[in-house]
């Protein structure tokens, strides 16, 4: 680009200096009043016309010559002012289309002023630049000029091509979304509210076409709304300016029919925004889901009593028949011990006895391992005693039980999944918590059995919970809770990174009352 000259008033054409003029032979001295006004108008004029930010030219009409321009117009075209003044009209090729430029003036003098007409031009560079152009007749000097002012709009377009792309983008968002999104207009003091926009999905979930309800009153289309609140949260945004969520559940005998979630916000310009999602079917889905899961935990819970009474059937089994048929084996080589003289007989019928010794012993541990009798013989407390002192024994690990010596009427298939889950619990120990003593307390408290087992072990923090879930002792404790769950009961844990576990079973004692 060539570089630009500054207008200076000397440079200004004599038609707008804003000097007076020398008068005229044919004025009289009557006529200097009318000569100073028309200097004042001159001089506003000459100070609009350097000031304007629109880029502006005086063109004499006679020969179409350029007779001053000013700063701004030097710098939209991008010639120095010297390349401009004196030259004619067509000789500064500033127009993209010449012949558009060619006819301009003479169509002006024709049919009267342009104004506002979008034009392109060209500039020194050969940049193509867009403006609004307008051009009338002016007399200066007592002779005919263009006035010519060009409104450079580039910038302005592009902020309506930006714009026009954003709101294309909004619109496009808006209606695409998978939430429906409806807008309102608080009028009547936001007594009321109108709606202004609607997205495809609301007239899906709603059945409604955006061109049916816009301009109407929200509780009108909707008179269901009224009576679920929404109104009145819309009032409440409105005011305070604060979003809200706002479930809302409709049920017919029990039946959930519409779930719907909302939230809603005010815009700053103050328009009411609900997005909200008809969730009716996921919830209907949530439903069967936890009916599935509660069926198969009450399967699982009564595959396990079934499980335990086949246990205590073989056990039984296992000490009754095979128990017993082993006991006699033993007393017939006794006795048959004491008919043989043979040293090598007698050493023989030694090793079987022996033998018949140890699978007595076997069956016997075998029979308490499958379903201890003392369990069934003498209630929960006495079978939790004697579990603590088998880990005891086997596991070197100091295990006291504690009982308040309460009356503790229990049903068997809850006494069965306490013993069950305090010997899982004494397992788990063993194998991950590298505890030395375990404490196991038994207290009635109201209509409950509190079963407490604690350990001085590792513990665990919070972080290492989530992460051992899928451990094997979790898993336990996972089985744990939802047999006693299906039973009525609980499973409390608590526990800090090298402070030991504590785990609280809560079941419901049997009801004692009578009639």
């Amino acid at each position: 680009m060539k570089n630009t000259a500054s207008s200076k008033t000397s440079d200004i054409h004599p038609e707008l200096s804003g000097h007076a003029h020398a008068v005229h032979p044919g004025f009289n001295s009557g006529d200097i009043h009318t000569e100073e006004t028309v200097a004042r108008s001159q001089k506003r004029f000459r100070y609009a016309f350097l000031t304007s930010p629109d880029s502006v030219a005086i063109i004499r009409a006679r020969d179409r010559t350029y007779t001053d321009v000013n700063e701004m117009f030097i710098l939209f075209l991008g010639y120095a002012k010297e390349e401009i003044i004196g030259k004619t009209f067509t000789q500064v090729a500033a127009w993209q289309n010449p012949k558009e430029q060619k006819e301009l003036l003479s169509s002006i003098e024709k049919r009267g002023p342009v104004i506002n007409q979008e034009t392109r031009f060209i500039d020194s560079d050969g940049v193509v630049k867009t403006g609004l152009l307008s051009i009338m007749t002016m007399p200066l000097n007592q002779e005919l000029h263009f006035v010519l002012a060009i409104r450079n709009i580039d910038a302005l377009r592009k902020v309506e091509e930006a714009l026009e792309k954003s709101e294309a983008r909004y619109r496009e968002l808006f209606n695409n979304m998978s939430s429906g999104v409806a807008v309102f207009e608080a009028i009547n003091a936001g007594r009321e509210f109108v709606f202004i926009d609607f997205n495809r999905t609301a007239e899906r979930i709603e059945k409604l076409k955006k061109e049916d309800i816009l301009g109407r009153n929200f509780v009108e289309v909707i008179p269901s709304a009224g009576k679920y609140g929404l109104p009145d949260v819309f009032r409440r945004v409105l005011k305070t300016g604060k979003p809200e969520y706002h479930p809302v559940a409709i049920y017919k005998d029990g039946v959930l029919q519409i779930w719907k979630e909302n939230y809603v916000y005010r815009l700053p310009s103050g328009e009411i925004v609900d997005v909200y999602d008809d969730i009716t079917e996921r919830k209907h889905a949530e439903a069967q889901l936890l009916m599935y899961q509660e069926k198969l935990q009450s399967l699982a819970s009564e595959l396990s009593l079934v499980e335990e009474r086949e246990r205590r059937s073989i056990a039984t089994d296992l000490h009754d028949q095979i128990g017993q048929t082993l006991s006699v084996i033993k007393m017939r080589c006794f006795e048959l011990r004491n008919n043989l003289k043979e040293p090598n007989s007698l050493r023989q019928i030694d090793d079987i006895r022996e033998l018949v010794k140890q699978t007595i012993q076997d069956t016997r541990t075998l029979t308490f391992e499958l379903s201890p009798p003392v369990l069934y013989e003498l209630g929960l407390v006495a079978a939790i005693d004697w579990l603590a002192e088998e880990f005891q024994l086997k596991h070197n690990l100091k295990c006291t039980v504690e009982s308040d010596k309460k009356p503790k009427p229990l049903s068997q298939d809850i006494e069965i999944v306490l013993f069950r889950s305090v010997r899982e619990l004494l397992i788990n120990i063993v194998k991950h918590a590298g505890a030395k003593r375990v404490k196991i307390t038994i207290r009635v408290n109201k209509k409950n059995l509190r079963v407490r087992v604690t350990d001085d072990g590792i513990g665990f923090s919070p972080q290492t919970k989530v992460t051992r879930d899928y451990k094997d002792q979790q898993f336990g404790l996972f089985n744990i809770t939802e047999r006693i769950r299906h039973l009525g009961g609980s499973l409390e844990m608590d526990s800090q990174k090298g402070k030991g576990t504590m785990v609280t079973l809560v079941a419901p004692l049997k009801s004692t009352n009578k009639g």
